[in-house]
């Protein structure tokens, strides 16, 4: 009888050992070869899920905004108040920045595919999607201006951090100062 095989949970996991690989050693180590060795898998197993490289980089990209997302509802379903925008602010903000060795692995490779994207269209537009949905995030406490701003701010942080160039505690002073700068957006007037 043959062995059955979840196809999702192989993607899943060959996408953890790619993003592994590309913090750790760029993305040029990620080949199908060593991608199939580090996950204990075949190469044709990694070619049954994922056509191309192209393809499998493009999953990545999807699987990092997911995980993110996943770990900002996880630290949010733990809050006393889980619908508390502001909380929410710095749960985002605090996911995005380096701080741990997780985020540190993950932003080294998500830089990594951006530089990628550049250059891939289809992998740009994974990337312009996840930009959009942070942009959105911000403009719901923030002028679009301040919007684009602050996440530009955290954007810079993240080599700095990822180098030790600059502490957390400094990379949140600068994130502090920007929020306390930002021109927070009015809600709409009602109309009686």
């Amino acid at each position: 009888m043959p062995k059955i095989v979840d196809q999702d949970a192989r993607r899943r996991h060959i996408a953890d050992t790619v993003v592994r690989i590309i913090g750790t050693r760029g993305i040029e180590a990620a080949t199908v070869r060593v991608v199939a060795a580090e996950a204990g898998v075949s190469a044709g197993a990694v070619q049954r899920c994922f056509a191309t490289r192209a393809e499998l980089l493009r999953f990545v990209l999807q699987y990092i905004n997911i995980r993110f997302t996943g770990r900002v509802a996880a630290r949010m379903a733990q809050q006393p108040d889980p619908t508390d925008e502001s909380v929410g602010l710095r749960v985002v903000i605090d996911e995005m920045l380096p701080l741990d060795d997780e985020r540190r692995l993950t932003s080294a490779a998500t830089l990594a595919l951006l530089a990628y994207s550049a250059t891939e269209p289809q992998a740009a537009e994974v990337m312009r999607s996840a930009y959009t949905g942070a942009h959105t995030f911000f403009r719901r406490a923030f002028t679009e201006e301040s919007a684009i701003g602050l996440y530009a701010v955290i954007s810079g942080l993240q080599g700095p951090l990822m180098l030790g160039a600059i502490t957390p505690g400094q990379a949140w002073s600068v994130v502090d100062a920007t929020i306390s700068a930002a021109t927070v957006r009015r809600p709409a007037a009602r109309s009686e």
